[in-house]
C-alpha cells in the first residue's frame, strides 16, 4: 500500500456504535503493516500521515476508547526524533479534547526529562481537565493524568 492509498483509507474510516474494539485495532494494524517504508518517508509525507491520523481522531466521538494499534502506529511514524509528531500532538491537544489524544499527551510527558518543559505540558493536561467544552469523561481522564504527573 502506498501513502496515498493509506491516507484515503484512513479518511474513509469512521468508527460506529456497531463496531467492536478489535475492528479498530485490526484496521490500524493492517495500515501499519502495509506501510513498511514509513521510515523512508520525507518529513512532508510524515506530516501528512500524522495530520490525517489526528483528523481521524477529530472526526470520532471524543470518548472513543484508547486503541493501542492506533497509538503505536502514530507514535512510530516520526521515530526517532518525533519532531513532527510532537508538534502535531501538542497542537491537537490545545484545540481538541479526546480520550485518545489525552493519553498520547500523557505518554509524551512521560518521556520528557527537563522540568520546565514537563511543567508546561502538565499544565496543558490541567487546561484540558478544566475546559467545559470537553465531555466530563475527557476532563476526568485529563485530571487523572494531571494528578499522576504532579505526583511524580
Amino acid at each position: 500500500m502506498n501513502l496515498d492509498n493509506a491516507i484515503t483509507k484512513i479518511k474513509n474510516f469512521n468508527v460506529n456504535d456497531d463496531m467492536e474494539d478489535y475492528e479498530i485495532s485490526e484496521f490500524f494494524d493492517v495500515i501499519g503493516d502495509e506501510l513498511t517504508d514509513v521510515g523512508d518517508f520525507t518529513d512532508l509525507q510524515k506530516e501528512q500521515l500524522i495530520q490525517t491520523l489526528f483528523d481521524f481522531l477529530k472526526r470520532q466521538d471524543p470518548e472513543l476508547d484508547e486503541d493501542f494499534s492506533f497509538i503505536h502506529f502514530i507514535e512510530h511514524i516520526d521515530k526517532p526524533n518525533y519532531k513532527i509528531y510532537n508538534a502535531e500532538l501538542l497542537k491537537f491537544n490545545t484545540e481538541n479534547g479526546t480520550i485518545m489524544a489525552t493519553l498520547l499527551l500523557n505518554r509524551f510527558i512521560n518521556g520528557l526529562k527537563e522540568e520546565e518543559e514537563r511543567k508546561k505540558y502538565i499544565d496543558l493536561l490541567k487546561s484540558i481537565s478544566e475546559n467545559r467544552n470537553y465531555t466530563d469523561l475527557v476532563r476526568a481522564e485529563a485530571l487523572s493524568y494531571y494528578q499522576h504527573q504532579i505526583e511524580k
